[in-house]
């Protein structure tokens, strides 16, 4: 429609005179935010020497002992048949709370 082609003729990205700003302050945001673009994907990266003399825990090995952790505490798997005998044996469920 005419409205949708007129809308769609507008830039993506205003300018800054749009809000009174110097044309510099686009440059500005721009450069702030490749900075902080790139300080994130440094802090993602793996830190350590990467050398098995170094004796550190690299994050990697900290996050696997973790999970291995976790996954050792989770409950055996769930089988509702056997769930159903043991609630059951303890009355069945028109006993309020019995499923805990």
């Amino acid at each position: 429609s005419v409205f949708q082609s007129h809308i769609k003729s507008y830039p993506e990205v205003d300018t800054p005179e749009i809000f009174g700003l110097h044309p510099n302050a686009d440059l500005t945001f721009r450069v702030k935010e490749v900075n902080q673009l790139f300080t994130t994907l440094d802090d993602t990266q793996p830190k350590g020497g990467g050398g098995s003399g170094s004796g550190e825990v690299s994050r990697e090995d900290v996050v696997y002992d973790k999970a291995v952790e976790l996954l050792g505490r989770l409950p055996e798997d769930y089988i509702e048949d056997e769930y159903k005998l043991k609630l059951n044996k303890l009355g069945g469920l028109t006993i309020p709370l019995n499923i805990f």
